[in-house]
């Protein structure tokens, strides 16, 4: 007997109140000290690879959701969570925009529902340990650096461009890899181990730039650029129809 609603009573779970700073707020204090953001990113990869390998989903990976303490991390709100207990029904929410598939329905609930949401979140923290400066462009306050207009515009909006510009091979492996997802079924992406343990199946082109000169300013609404030499777009970017206007 939890709560009583008036005169029949229903159990509840109680559960210890977690503290730490959302995953947000940690990362922002945290900007330009690439080793802790690395040291987070690893520590996710070990969570995400808990959760699959208990055979469970969060269904709502995101932000708000993830707590960091001591430098450990903690999942919080339980509320889209799949269970091999759950398996035929239907999801009752599916997760935060800016971290979703952007084909996810209430349909897709299962154990995969996490994957592309586990990937957003690893692909971001790389990014950032790399360039600071696409926090204050692409962070709303509501996401990390994708919104779900990116996932929507794979390979074409202006963040894709950005982590092109970061001139690394692992971020160009990642990236092939998150715009591979969005163009396959919800429920058939891969998981981050297979990503990460394979990640050049996702990137047709292995000539990726070491380093490229910074050349957009870190305001949301800037001046056109200077221009600066610009590597060639990798092969799956030219498969999502984006076009490298640099030379315009």
């Amino acid at each position: 007997q939890g709560i009583q609603i008036r005169s029949n009573w229903f159990p509840i779970v109680k559960m210890q109140w977690a503290k730490g700073d959302l995953l947000h707020s940690h990362i922002e204090k945290h900007l330009g000290y690439p080793a802790a953001l690395a040291a987070l990113r690893a520590k996710w990869a070990i969570l995400v690879r808990h959760l699959e390998a208990a055979q469970v989903a969060h269904g709502d990976l995101q932000h708000g959701n993830i707590l960091v303490r001591g430098g450990s991390i903690q999942l919080v709100d339980y509320d889209g969570m799949w269970v091999p207990a759950l398996s035929g029904r239907h999801a009752t929410e599916i997760g935060h925009r800016a971290y979703q598939h952007p084909e996810r329905s209430g349909q897709d609930y299962g154990q995969e529902i996490d994957r592309f949401s586990a990937l957003v979140i690893y692909l971001s923290l790389a990014a950032l340990e790399r360039d600071v400066t696409l926090w204050e462009r692409f962070h709303t306050g509501d996401n990390l650096i994708f919104v779900r207009e990116d996932f929507q515009q794979s390979g074409r909006s202006a963040i894709w461009q950005q982590l092109r510009r970061i001139g690394s091979r692992e971020i160009d492996q990642l990236a092939a890899a998150l715009a591979a997802m969005v163009q396959q079924h919800p429920m058939k992406v891969g998981n981050l181990d297979s990503v990460l343990q394979n990640p050049a199946s996702y990137a047709a082109s292995s000539k990726v730039p070491t380093s490229i000169p910074a050349s957009t300013p870190a305001q949301r609404v800037a001046p056109k650029p200077a221009r600066v030499p610009t590597p060639a777009v990798p092969s799956w970017m030219k498969k999502s129809g984006y076009r490298d206007h640099s030379d315009d």
